[in-house]
């Protein structure tokens, strides 16, 4: 399974064991954990390296779930990204996204590193649907959602409790099929110019014969895609 992605400035991995005291430090700032996940339950370093080790012993299909790291080409880790909640059957993971320093959140770092996570899960992981939370008081993220290209699906009203703050807000969902995703002419203009490739191309499948040559008529079109990195191998 693939667990990495690189575009121009941002690089995404999967979080391993010895991010946990970066990502601690993100969980117990308010500012953060308040716009990523709300009422996250307290951990020590320690839980945190394990619940991290552990991840690594099982497949994120089998979990449901895959965790990445954002790096900066220059300023190293600087976020985290998400797609959990994955099930099989209805081919649909959730996504979130949080940038560690509000500096980086209107600079194009989080739409770098969603068209990342996007072309995972379209072109690799063969998803159906991407969806996504917002709180209703984060009204920057939900514009710049939409702006994105997801379709805003409903407002689910006092849906979640402030542990906190003692009150219910609101929260709006949104959606990105596959075939949303495929006609998106924004992310299309997104992903050229910060990836210098286009996303929302399907990975060209190119048929191996028995004996592993690759028919001569298809030559130019493997390497173009094999360059372009939207090949998947299959075998007859």
């Amino acid at each position: 399974m693939v667990l990495t992605n690189q575009g121009h400035l941002i690089r995404l991995r999967q979080t391993v064991p010895d991010d946990a005291p970066i990502i601690l430090r993100a969980y117990q700032d308010e500012n953060f954990i308040s716009l990523f996940r709300s009422n996250n339950a307290q951990q020590t370093e320690e839980q945190l390296r394990k619940i991290l080790a552990d991840r690594l012993e099982n497949e994120p299909t089998k979990l449901g779930h895959v965790e990445f790291m954002i790096e900066h080409k220059k300023q190293g880790p600087i976020g985290i990204a998400l797609l959990g909640d994955y099930t099989p059957v209805h081919q649909r993971a959730e996504y979130l996204i949080g940038l560690f320093d509000e500096s980086h959140r209107s600079i194009g770092y989080g739409t770098e590193a969603t068209l990342l996570v996007l072309e995972l899960a379209f072109n690799f992981y063969k998803l159906h649907k991407i969806y996504t939370y917002v709180y209703d008081y984060n009204e920057l993220s939900e514009k710049s959602t939409i702006k994105f290209g997801f379709k805003q699906e409903g407002l689910l009203e006092d849906h979640h409790y402030l542990l906190g703050e003692k009150r219910f807000v609101s929260l709006y969902i949104n959606g990105m099929t596959e075939a949303r995703f495929r006609e998106c002419e924004q992310i299309r203009r997104y992903s050229l110019r910060l990836l210098g490739r286009d996303v929302t191309l399907a990975p060209q499948v190119i048929k191996v014969s028995e004996d592993s040559q690759i028919p001569v008529e298809q030559g130019k079109k493997f390497l173009e895609a094999i360059r372009a990195g939207r090949v998947d191998f299959s075998g007859e």
